[in-house]
């Protein structure tokens, strides 16, 4: 696409990038919207171009109590597009009990491909 933009008195052509730009695709996905206190919660992270092709990502993964972080899960960087993982499971703490009944925010916060997309899992601990 190309856009021309003149003015009075200007001579100027300014292309601009096609605002239809292929997007990055994000997919978050657990095992439920209630995780266990204590308990082993496994959840993964999908990207995609818009072919449904995976791409590589940095991935920020954190918990938010309305807007406000109280968690970081992690910053990882994947090639082939996916990042999974356990919470409670290794070196990973399970949700602690000041957790339960809060309602929280998963959210991944994906670069690939030049773009930025945020994705919120709405979580309740149990």
């Amino acid at each position: 696409m190309l856009a021309v933009v003149a003015g009075c008195g200007g001579h100027q052509l300014t292309r601009s990038t096609p605002l239809s730009a292929p997007r990055i695709q994000v997919r978050l996905t657990a095992d439920s919207h209630h995780p266990h206190v204590g308990k082993p919660w496994h959840y993964e992270v999908h990207v995609t171009d818009a072919a449904g092709r995976p791409v590589a990502a940095r991935i920020h993964l954190q918990i938010l109590f309305g807007d406000a972080p109280v968690g970081q899960v992690g910053r990882h960087r994947v090639r082939n597009g996916v990042w999974q993982e356990t919470i409670g499971a290794g070196a990973n703490q399970p949700f602690p009990a000041r957790a339960l009944n809060v309602p929280l925010i998963f959210e991944a916060v994906v670069i690939a491909k030049g773009q930025t997309k945020k994705v919120d899992y709405p979580i309740t601990v149990r």
